[in-house]
């Protein structure tokens, strides 16, 4: 699961409803026409028109601030020396 906190929610399509500061979970992304890194958000509005008639589906990547979730596993080793 990638989780990605919104930094930039000025200037969006209509019907996009991302909020800055909120955490959000990614349900998939990919690489648009453009070369830009595209993310669908889980939950919130993916897909509509923007004011010049042009369809839109996702969200700009730099519109948010990643969070790699690392898991770290310990492990207690007991070494015998003979």
């Amino acid at each position: 699961m990638k989780t990605v906190t919104c930094i930039n929610d000025k200037n969006q399509p209509l019907g996009a409803n991302v909020v800055e500061g909120k955490e959000y979970e990614i349900e998939s992304e990919y690489i648009n026409a453009l070369d830009q890194r595209v993310y669908i958000i889980k939950g919130a509005i993916n897909e509509g028109t923007t004011k010049w008639g042009m369809r839109w589906i996702g969200y700009d990547a730099t519109r948010f601030s990643t969070q790699e979730t690392v898991e770290i596993e310990e492990k207690e080793h007991n070494f015998a020396l003979n």
